[in-house]
């Protein structure tokens, strides 16, 4: 039996960090200035499948210490939390209150500690509220009495006396994944922002800040509040290089070597169309892999084992399909009208489009028409080309690829 080396439902993968040294280099150094209470944050941004959640996971294990950070051990309180479209203030404090107690309240002691610093989300807890909705509490309260308790217990954890916890830690990091999701409500740019203000006031600034999402992220903390961003460094993930693919699909070969006492070997072409059809996303390069080593004989992968792999009945490109596209194609828009725009644009891939050969080939009110673009453009499923009025394309071929195959599907 042979064990498949590629891992597409991992963040972790073999290879997963090609390309990527002045980011993780970037975010050691702010690692670093934390534990020296010069704390900020970094803004993590790309598109999805590229490897945004595989460094988030680095970051986390070298602020453990799991992993060295410039040939030092570091020693951080790590908290991971997730943005939904039901996010509320109250619940992000909330998960991080959680975070903190399952780390830091383990004896009689620090748990009796860690309730009297956290006393005021029983308060409210006690008294049956609803914090659902914004009317139901004082926003502004509820955010003084958080920060208040988050820097008290950020100086008893760094301290190395005191009455404190039963450990010490450089400091804490939160990472807030999935931020593209916040809510106009959920002010989270503000909230950010005000929170890293409140603890420097307060004379701690080991708390180190890492925000993750779609490049749309960078948006709505803007519009949360203009100079939220400032707080952070800005890091965009981009595509691998052809070189970058190539070493990871050479070490995930390597690794096959490990699994199977036997190493994988591809085909030149084979990788080649590896290479193309994965378009520099990591989570792509591991997807295609994976079926087509399930085709392969275990020793050789073929070019044939890429391309039906790809392309056959639940192949990579349905699998990422499901993944990534069908939301957008099928929740985000409502409107057929909509659809035909994606499915016009997707006979050129991911090349630009002119709004001029979309409206030769779309059947419908030039009205509708220039709906189905605005709400595409605004729910961020489709580009703009910068500087350039009435052009557009979609996000990668894989999404064309999809599209395409989806409507034969739908017109047998």
């Amino acid at each position: 039996m042979k064990i498949n080396p590629f891992n597409p439902n991992s963040p972790t993968g073999p290879g997963m960090f090609a390309g990527r040294i002045k980011e993780i280099e970037s975010i050691e150094q702010i690692l670093l200035q934390t534990r020296a209470n010069k704390g900020h944050g970094f803004l993590l941004l790309g598109q999805r499948g590229i490897g945004k959640t595989s460094l988030l996971n680095l970051v986390k294990y070298q602020a453990e210490g799991s992993i060295k950070t410039k040939d030092e051990t570091l020693n951080f309180l790590v908290i991971e939390i997730d943005i939904t479209k039901d996010t509320t203030l109250y619940t992000i404090i909330k998960k991080i209150e959680l975070a903190l107690r399952r780390k830091l309240a383990k004896s009689e002691p620090t748990r009796k500690l860690f309730s009297d610093i956290w006393n005021f989300l029983g308060k409210i807890e006690v008294a049956g509220a609803k914090v659902n909705t914004e009317r139901d509490f004082d926003k502004e309260l509820l955010f003084e009495e958080f920060s208040y308790s988050l820097a008290d217990t950020l100086k008893r954890i760094t301290a190395k006396n005191g009455e404190n916890f039963e450990s010490t830690h450089d400091g804490i990091l939160l990472m807030v994944d999935e931020s593209d999701n916040a809510t106009k409500d959920l002010d989270l740019g503000t909230f950010l922002k005000l929170l890293v203000e409140r603890l420097q006031k307060e004379g701690t600034q080991q708390l180190m800040i890492g925000v993750s999402g779609l490049p749309k992220t960078k948006e709505i903390l803007i519009e949360s509040h203009p100079s939220s961003i400032r707080i952070f460094e800005e890091l965009n993930l981009d595509r691998l290089n052809d070189e970058d693919i190539k070493y990871v699909i050479k070490r995930v070969l390597d690794h096959s070597q490990e699994l199977n006492k036997k190493r994988t070997e591809i085909e030149p072409k084979a990788e080649n169309n590896l290479v193309r059809l994965s378009e520099g996303f990591p989570h792509f390069i591991h997807q295609y892999g994976y079926c087509a080593f399930d085709l392969s004989d275990g020793l050789v992968i073929t070019d044939d084992n890429i391309q039906k792999g790809a392309f056959g009945n639940n192949g990579a490109i349905e699998k990422i399909g499901d993944k990534y596209y069908r939301d957008d194609f099928y929740n985000k828009i409502k409107v057929d009208s909509y659809r035909q725009v994606l499915i016009i644009m997707a006979t050129k891939l991911d090349d630009w489009v002119t709004k001029k050969y979309i409206k030769s080939k779309f059947k419908g009110q030039p009205a509708t028409l220039d709906n189905a673009i605005n709400a595409l453009r605004t729910r961020g499923i489709i580009l703009s080309k910068e500087g350039t009025k009435g052009t557009y394309r979609l996000q990668d071929k894989g999404f064309a690829w999809w599209i395409t195959m989806n409507q034969k599907k739908e017109e047998k």
